[in-house]
């Protein structure tokens, strides 16, 4: 009697549908998770940036976008240096050599001229390898410190002129009360003293007695 079960054929069109719908998912899992990568990066304050083997841009962030002053269709392909004057380009090629070159991350202070003004970041770039373990890209974010750093200043400023003032205060206590008659000091107590105690208790000066010729001829005279 015939067979009414499935054939080999059957049997391996099925096979290759279950394959599909597996691969359907997996595709569609995988399009969700660049869509929430994409809306991570668009959302995040911090600008974020991902450059190819050859340092040039394959992807930016939106405040990445909005500190450059270009979109990210007018940045994809090119490198800092079509991009940031030659001195922030040198520094930016200088460090991503250094991530290439020791194959981990690094951090690094920077501050950098933009056309809204002079910025100043933390950056941790890194590099991005293959299953093989082949350099394929170098990334980076950076932490915008600008107004910290700003106030840093204005406390190192508000440091100084304190020093400053105390110093000044320090000279204006160095000026002595003294008796216009009998020349004795008065201390910083309200007590009067001798001159030459006064000064031998305050440094390292040592006195000795003699008598000038004005005063030797009054004392001749009498």
């Amino acid at each position: 009697m015939p067979s009414h079960g499935p054939t080999d054929l059957e049997l391996r069109v099925a096979e290759l549908e279950r394959e599909n719908a597996a691969l359907r998912r997996e595709h569609l899992e995988l399009r969700e998770r660049e869509a929430h990568l994409l809306a991570v990066l668009a959302h995040t304050p911090a600008p974020i940036y991902l450059k190819d083997a050859d340092l040039r841009y394959i992807l930016v962030n939106a405040r990445y976008e909005e500190l450059a002053h270009c979109p990210v269709d007018a940045l994809r392909g090119k490198t800092d240096f079509d991009i940031f004057p030659e001195p922030v380009a040198r520094l930016f090629r200088e460090q991503d050599l250094e991530v290439m070159a020791v194959g981990t991350a690094r951090e690094f202070e920077e501050t950098i001229p933009l056309p809204d003004g002079e910025f100043t970041f933390i950056t941790v770039k890194f590099p991005v390898h293959d299953a093989a373990g082949e350099l394929r890209a170098v990334g980076g974010f950076c932490t915008e410190i600008t107004a910290r750093k700003k106030a840093e200043h204005d406390r190192e400023q508000l440091i100084q002129q304190l020093q400053e003032a105390v110093a000044e205060v320090m000279t204006l206590r160095k000026i002595l009360p003294i008796c216009a008659w009998c020349k004795q000091i008065r201390d910083d107590k309200g007590y009067w003293t001798q001159l030459e105690a006064y000064l031998s208790h305050h440094s390292e000066l040592e006195f000795t007695h003699s008598i000038c010729p004005r005063c030797s001829d009054k004392v001749l005279d009498k």
